[in-house]
């Protein structure tokens, strides 16, 4: 199924041909193509327009879709297999699913409906990183109750980020184990699977489940997104504000596979521009 894009182009093409027919042919022909380009443009165009009617979700809100979506993201990145012939038991993009949750991993699909039959049309997933959390604060306490010097203690709080002020009791007695508020908060997760059903595809699609991915790292308490991807499309993102993190940035930050390290702080003005593009999508819908 051709998107708006590609529709658009076959249709300057047909009025083309159909200018060079009426030119050096005959008049009526080119009329007759060109009627009938016309009638088969308005129909495709109108059936694209039927099924954008598009609904975002996080995939453990409506797990009636899970194996729908498996499906999608195992279309365009296959699942490993062991040398035994074995399917991976813990691949990301099909096993995690059903894990999804409100923290992470979480599971996003958008839904488009069309003849009134719901199908998952995107899919993407917002994971933790390995280093999202910063250094728990009770992790030091242990260490000095196991008797570990205090200069050592905050030398390793430097190290770890933190700082080392946060340590200085009167007794060390005196600490207690607590319940930080760091350890409930991930600084940064990762965006990945991205994909939009192929025929859906040139619709802004995936600039929406970007920002739906946004809003929903943010009521999750994300700082920063960030995420791999190939050179074509780096433009992709750095449309919707992404950025490229730069070789000499990368110092104590995660790193992420494919060819480019991209990043998204999530402030408000990122707030704003996901709460803008979702409208647009809303209102073509």
């Amino acid at each position: 199924m051709a998107n708006g894009k590609q529709l658009s182009f076959l249709m300057l093409c047909v009025v083309l041909v159909s200018v060079g027919v009426v030119m050096g042919y005959s008049v009526p022909w080119g009329v007759a193509i060109l009627t009938m380009a016309i009638r088969w443009f308005w129909y495709k165009r109108s059936h694209v327009a039927r099924i954008t009617n598009v609904e975002f979700y996080k995939l453990h809100v409506v797990p009636q879709y899970t194996k729908d979506a498996s499906s999608l993201v195992t279309s365009e990145w296959s699942v490993p297999v062991t040398a035994e012939g074995i399917e991976e038991p813990n691949y990301v993009r099909t096993s995690s699913m059903i894990e999804s949750r409100d923290a992470f991993p979480c599971h996003l699909v958008a839904l488009g409906t069309f003849d009134g039959v719901k199908q998952v049309i995107a899919h993407c997933v917002l994971r933790e990183t390995s280093a999202s959390r910063p250094p728990d604060l009770n992790k030091f306490i242990r260490m000095l109750k196991m008797g570990l010097p205090f200069p050592a203690v905050q030398q390793s709080m430097e190290v770890a980020g933190l700082d080392p002020s946060l340590l200085n009791p009167k007794v060390i007695d005196e600490f207690e184990i607590l319940e930080t508020p760091t350890s409930s908060i991930a600084h940064n997760v990762t965006l990945s699977s991205l994909i939009v059903k192929p025929e859906f595809r040139g619709q802004g699609l995936g600039k929406s489940m970007c920002a739906y991915a946004l809003q929903v790292a943010s009521s999750l308490g994300a700082k920063e997104i960030i995420g791999g991807c190939k050179n074509e499309l780096v433009a992709f993102y750095e449309k919707i504000g992404v950025k490229k993190r730069v070789g000499i940035k990368r110092r104590n930050i995660p790193r992420v596979r494919l060819g480019n390290e991209m990043f998204l702080v999530i402030d408000e003005e990122a707030r704003k521009q996901a709460s803008e593009i979702m409208t647009i999508t809303n209102a073509k819908c």
